[in-house]
């Protein structure tokens, strides 16, 4: 019994003991766990830099220790021919250090001036202001460098650049944009191309360490030392140089002539949706950007909207005949004013014209028979057709910035919304870009194109295209309505009074637009303002040119479509057709005087013999039951 009394405590102790041993064990455990998951952590976060974001990682790094000292030149932008629109040159900025300069400060001021091509009173003044450094001048070309150089001088510090021109100044300057001082580009082409335009390929390029040195490399991988600096891809747009110019100044000489606030001209070619001229009235030269203001600028054509009027009626009818809500056959009374609830519509000119068939809606620009012809279809319907058409959504252009347009829900329009839409007002409002690329569906048989203004991207070195446009596609309509608007279109010039769509040897489909100009951020219409526009296309039978002009608040001439845009569209169209070669009509009318023989009827056209019958006057006069304070003008 004592010893198993003094064996206790021992046991005790040696429970203790064997505890107090296994506390470290965990801890161990712990920690192993710990530098396991610190291990994994380090390896996954390697494998990320490494493997995962390696690539982008390495050429960031290239970047860095390339970019210090090393010029290179944008890729130029040229036209569909390859004539140059911009262009990268080497330019020179020049630095004085006037305590280094050894001769007087008359004679440096002297010498340097006419140099430099500045005033010697302002050179003295900069060379005795006691900076230690100076700017002479900026953007210097290689014969002023080549003097300044003979001279020998110590403080002077030449430095290359690139220096972006434009050699045609404001041609299609909206289309190209700018490049700033910090060589970024804005706006146009130059902004949306501006990673491609400085994308010189896989080609080696000197490294150099945070001071400017070069890093001496491996034998194997060495670059060539380049003559020239490297240059980035070249971007061909699909504008024609000679059709440009042609839009500028037959845009600019009417907007003169009319006192018009802008103007826009787009000349596309339906079939591919290549724009082959665009004009904006006023323009500038982005050779001298900063002196114009943001709003000159701006692409207004793709930015801005506006009510678009008569022209509209085209995508009315055709969305109508397509729904087969009405018959090429149909018919409708035009009392001159048509009631919708609480509003009436009007015409543009007093008075009706009775009981009309499609093609006289077009001749007489009818809004009271165009809202009749929006009021077959419902909200949805019409609404659904128009968003098919690209209305209310971007185009999709190669250009920054471009607006959607306006089309209000169909789940908030009213009878009158209907009825005002039907003729260009009410709940739509379109860029001009939206109207040429919906009507060209019309003229493409019905398949809508997307349009661009990007031909293509090539290497300059080697000539060889690495991307060519291939614009998006989609039907809206079938084949045969298109042919039946084309048919009613271009019988409306034909045998209309209007000088607009008058191009000599062609059948033009055309339609002209005088709308009503909306006060900006408010309620209602400008007092006497108009947006005059004609839209038309050639030939008729076999469309190859489609043209929009559009006049902003012209003051002159009347401020129609027929009267202000349709001589420009004329004059463009004709020598554009003339230049491309276009085929004439068969089959001309002019002036209500056939030449060849009427152009035959679409199947799909039959007329009834009378313009009325019952069963039509009574669908009119239900539907003038339900009053649009005026519409927008027709002519």
């Amino acid at each position: 019994m004592p010893g198993s009394v003094s064996e206790f405590p021992k046991a005790r102790r040696s429970q203790k003991s064997n505890r107090q041993a296994r506390w470290p064990l965990s801890r161990l455990r712990i920690l192993q766990m710990l530098l396991l998951l610190g291990g994994l952590a380090i390896m996954g976060r390697l494998y990320y830099l490494q493997i995962f974001k390696g690539q982008e990682l390495t050429h960031k790094a290239e970047v860095q220790r390339q970019q210090s000292k090393l010029l290179i030149h944008r890729g130029a932008i040229t036209d569909r021919h390859g004539l140059p629109l911009a262009i990268d040159t080497t330019r020179y900025d020049v630095y004085v250090h006037p305590q280094l300069i050894k001769a007087s400060v008359d004679e440096a001021a002297e010498t340097l001036a006419a140099i430099a091509h500045l005033d010697k009173e302002k050179v003295k003044n900069q060379l005795v202001a006691g900076y230690p450094v100076i700017t002479l001048a900026r953007h210097l070309g290689r014969e002023e460098v080549d003097e300044l150089q003979a001279l020998n001088w110590t403080g002077i510090d030449i430095h290359p650049r690139a220096f972006r021109h434009y050699p045609e100044g404001k041609l299609a300057a909206h289309v190209l944009g700018y490049v700033n001082m910090d060589t970024h580009g804005q706006g146009g082409v130059e902004q949306v191309g501006e990673e491609t335009l400085k994308n010189t390929g896989n080609m080696h390029k000197q490294q150099l360490d945070g001071h400017g040195h070069p890093i001496m490399l491996s034998a194997d991988s060495t670059p060539v030392k380049e003559i020239t600096p490297p240059l980035g891809r070249q971007i061909e747009l699909t504008i024609d140089n000679y059709l440009q110019h042609l839009a500028e100044k037959e845009l600019g000489a009417m907007c003169a002539h009319s006192h018009a606030l802008r103007g826009t001209v787009i000349m596309t070619n339906p079939q591919s949706g290549e724009i082959l001229a665009w004009a904006n009235y006023p323009s500038y030269d982005p050779n001298e950007y900063s002196k114009y203001a943001n709003q000159v600028r701006k692409n207004w054509s793709m930015v801005d909207v506006y009510e678009p009027g008569s022209t509209f009626k085209v995508l009315t009818v055709a969305s109508a005949l397509d729904l087969g809500t009405i018959r090429p056959d149909s018919t409708f009374v035009d009392n001159g004013s048509l009631q919708v609830g609480n509003r009436t519509i009007h015409n543009h000119e007093k008075g009706g014209h009775g009981a009309i068939d499609l093609l006289h809606l077009f001749i007489h620009s009818s809004n009271i028979a165009a809202a009749q012809v929006a009021l077959t279809m419902t909200p949805q319907q019409f609404h659904k057709k128009l968003r098919e058409f690209g209305i209310g959504q971007p185009t999709k252009i190669e250009l920054s910035a471009e607006s959607a347009g306006l089309l209000l829900d169909h789940k908030y329009w009213r009878p009158i919304d209907s009825a005002a839409t039907g003729f260009g007002q009410g709940a739509v409002a379109v860029t001009p870009l939206q109207l040429v690329s919906a009507v060209g569906a019309v003229a493409n048989g019905g398949t809508w194109v997307a349009p661009h203004i990007i031909r293509r991207v090539y290497d300059p070195k080697t000539g060889v295209t690495e991307k060519w446009t291939e614009p998006n596609r989609r039907n809206v309509i079938s084949k045969e309505t298109a042919q039946t608007i084309s048919y009613l279109l271009a019988e409306n010039i034909a045998g209309g009074t209007q000088m607009a769509g008058q191009v000599p040897g062609y059948r033009v489909a055309g339609k002209t637009g005088t709308a009503q100009k909306s006060i900006s951020g408010g309620r209602g219409y400008v007092a006497g303002a108009t947006v005059a526009s004609f839209i038309g296309y050639l030939p008729a039978e076999a469309p190859q040119l489609l043209c929009l002009v559009v006049v902003d608040s012209p003051q002159t001439d009347g401020r129609w479509g027929n009267t202000i845009a349709g001589p420009v569209f004329n004059s463009i169209c004709m020598e554009a057709a003339r230049y491309l070669g276009v085929p004439p009509s068969k089959n001309v009318t002019i002036g209500g005087k056939t030449s060849a023989g009427q152009a035959s009827l679409p199947p799909s056209v039959k007329y009834a013999g009378e313009l009325a019958n019952l069963a039509t006057k009574e669908a009119a006069d239900k539907l003038a039951k339900p009053k649009v304070e005026s519409g927008s003008r027709g002519q």
